[in-house]
């Protein structure tokens, strides 16, 4: 029988501070990856034009930069919590401008390793020495050094075993790939990473001498950020988000990239420290974003622009036959697919019947013959000159009222609310949710070759062969040579 006193469980105890500190450190220290992460940022924040990382292994590694160092006296400080240069006040942290911010990383560092901390100030002519093992200051002593600091953690996790046996020696890759991260978002610092030495460059330059000719990188560049990414790319090599030169998950991009089908990607993205919130998390590998325009700048810059072969168009008494040079070769029900001399395609048979529909619709309703139901009580509009334009090619009865538009009917198959979007210019919703209704849903039974022909030559007429009413693309592509490569036929 399991018992326990119900009074002693839930009294409310400080906990001890080794046990507190041991929390504090499992947040920042999660892993040899964060904690070298640390140190690279502590290295960036102090302003270093060069940084030297050396790695025996997962547990075991040094960062030697030039930066500005730490001043002798304030050597203890750097190990005790809350002790921070970068933030003075709770304003700073709504325009943070440094990596660190929060004065918790050395001391979370220090409880689980032994730390050893070599530097010297830049106006000072004396360096200085601090070991800590396990939150404790073993020594702390002036000594020679040059410019900048070295940090070295050594048997890391040595007294939380537990968490030492979940790591092994693979993640020596893990610690090299964190290390080549920050070099990437900061190509203008000189980096060495074990034997391999990145010189000060350019964004361009730094993804070469990182990726080489691996990834076949465009580039585009907007007011506040830098795009290279990869087309038609069959394999994820390369993903990376930085804001702020600091690396990030950053969902809505992601998702962005993946609806343009877009596997390789690298973003630099520079925005005000008051625009980005990066306190959201211990390891702050999350970020708020106030301003996300950027996403449709890369939007409309990169969404498909590809079109169908040019439609030759034949009358003869009175009869117009549309030509393509797209050759098909059946459907399964769902997917239409056909072939030219330089792409399969692959259409959506339901979107391209309801593109087929919509426009359709749009001209029987444009002709005026759909008959009209009154409105009772009329709906008053924003009597604007496009509006009552609409409204006239509709053949809606209105009268006007100052600034307003009085629409006494409408055609039977529209509704209230379609009067509403065209107000704000918007499309009719009626006609795109009847055009969906209409067309042959996906998965039904195939069509007869020679129905499919009829289908696709009304496509053909269409205006728009790109998108379905509702904005989804119609169809997808690729490249005859791919496919036979993939066959080894090139």
């Amino acid at each position: 029988t399991f018992c326990f006193n119900l009074r002693t469980s839930f009294m409310i105890k400080k906990l001890p501070k080794e046990i507190v500190s041991k929390i504090a450190s499992g947040q920042i220290a999660s892993s040899p990856s964060n904690v070298l992460k640390e140190l690279i940022e502590n290295s960036l924040d102090a302003k270093a034009t060069k940084i030297r990382i050396s790695i025996d292994n997962a547990f075991n590694f040094k960062v030697v930069d030039n930066g500005l160092g730490i001043p002798y006296k304030d050597l203890p400080l750097a190990v005790e919590r809350f002790a921070t240069s970068k933030i003075n006040s709770l304003s700073d942290l709504e325009k943070i401008e440094t990596y660190g911010f929060r004065g918790e990383a050395l001391y979370a560092i220090s409880q689980v390793s032994h730390l050893t901390i070599k530097t010297r100030f830049l106006d000072e002519n004396i360096g200085g020495k601090l070991e800590v093992k396990a939150g404790k200051i073993l020594s702390i002593s002036p000594i020679p050094f040059s410019k900048g600091t070295s940090v070295s953690v050594n048997s890391l996790y040595f007294n939380v075993p537990v968490r030492r046996k979940g790591f092994k020696q693979k993640s020596k890759k893990d610690l090299i790939k964190t290390a080549k991260t920050f070099a990437l978002c900061n190509p203008e610092i000189s980096f060495k990473i074990e034997n391999e030495v990145f010189p000060a460059s350019s964004f361009s330059e730094r993804i070469k001498q990182l990726f080489g000719d691996t990834v076949s990188f465009k580039k585009l560049e907007g007011e506040n950020f830098k795009l290279f990414y990869e087309e038609d790319s069959e394999r994820k090599k390369v993903s990376f988000v930085f804001v702020n030169r600091r690396p990030v998950e950053l969902k809505e991009f992601e998702k962005l990239m993946e609806e343009l089908k877009i596997k390789n990607y690298i973003l630099f993205l520079e925005l005000e420290p008051s625009l980005v919130d990066v306190n959201v998390s211990p390891t702050k590998d999350k970020v708020i974003l106030k301003d996300t325009s950027f996403l449709e700048t890369i939007k409309e810059s990169l969404k498909p622009k590809i079109s169908l072969p040019k439609v030759f168009v034949f009358r003869e008494d009175e009869k117009i036959e549309y030509y393509s040079p797209i050759k098909l070769l059946g459907t399964d029900g769902t997917v239409i697919v056909g072939y030219d001399k330089e792409y399969y395609y692959f259409f959506d048979q339901h979107l391209i019947h309801e593109r087929v529909n919509y426009e359709e619709i749009l001209k029987l309703l444009y002709s005026k013959k759909i008959p009209l139901r009154e409105l009772v009580p009329p709906v008053v509009l924003k009597g604007e000159e496009n509006l009552a334009s609409e409204l006239l090619k509709l053949g809606a009865p209105f009268e006007k009222e100052g600034n307003n538009l009085i629409v006494k009917a409408i055609p039977e198959i529209l509704r209230v609310e379609d009067l509403k979007k065209l107000e704000k210019g918007e499309k009719l919703e009626s006609v795109a949710s009847l055009a969906c209704k209409r067309a042959i849903k996906s998965g039904f039974k195939p069509l007869s070759f020679d129905c499919l022909e009829k289908l696709f030559n009304r496509y053909l007429s269409c205006k728009d062969r790109e998108f379905c009413p509702h904005g989804r693309a119609i169809y997808y592509r690729i490249k005859r040579t791919k496919i036979l490569g993939k066959l080894g036929r090139k």
